[in-house]
């Protein structure tokens, strides 16, 4: 079957709380981009976790097809080896596939140098680099993206979407995003309030 990320009229919230987002309807489908706009707090987030299924949904249907993958807004990096990071996406990672994924990300560091607390030796450029690294260790299926261009100036983020882009293929892919640039690269647009 074909990776699918989707929710159909769908009310999102933490647990114990108001609904965040209600009535929801949204579908990502293979080689699809699709941009999940609007202020800050009004639910991206909430939206992304009930995907990956950290929360469940209130009322209405979530339906993920394929393994997903997630690259966290400020992504936690480890006092500890780049390849350890990566690792993180996926335990039994090779050093090839470790490599590879180096090299697909554009991020040319040695894999056993390490990177201290909260990847303080590297640049915020170098940090999403890296946490790209580990989204594709993982072998994901379909990808949500959350604010990948965040802090970034404007040539990293554009040397960095490129990137993503070439590397996603047909993967669906869905993006919280404030970016125009990022927005405008997606086919479709879901606003949110």
């Amino acid at each position: 079957e074909n990776p699918v990320l989707e929710l159909a009229d769908a009310t999102v919230g933490w647990p114990g709380q108001a609904p965040v987002v209600t009535a929801c309807t949204l579908r990502v489908s293979p080689g699809e981009r699709v941009a999940l706009v609007g202020p800050s707090g009004i639910g991206k987030t909430t939206v992304a976790a009930t995907l990956l299924g950290a929360i469940p949904v209130i009322a209405g249907e979530v339906t993920v097809r394929g393994r997903l993958g997630y690259l966290a807004q400020d992504a936690h990096l480890f006092a500890t080896s780049i390849s350890e990071n990566l690792r993180v996406g996926n335990k039994d990672a090779t050093t090839e596939q470790i490599a590879e994924a180096l090299g697909h990300a554009h991020l040319p560091l040695p894999p056993d140098r390490v990177v201290g607390e909260a990847g303080a030796t590297l640049s915020g450029g170098e940090a999403r680099r890296l946490a790209l690294a580990r989204l594709l260790v993982h072998q994901a299926d379909a990808w949500i993206l959350d604010e990948p261009t965040e802090h970034l100036d404007h040539d990293t983020a554009e040397a960095l979407m490129d990137d993503v882009w070439a590397l996603a293929g047909r993967r669906p892919v869905l993006v919280l995003t404030h970016d125009p640039a990022v927005i405008a690269s997606c086919e479709r647009v879901v606003r949110l309030g």
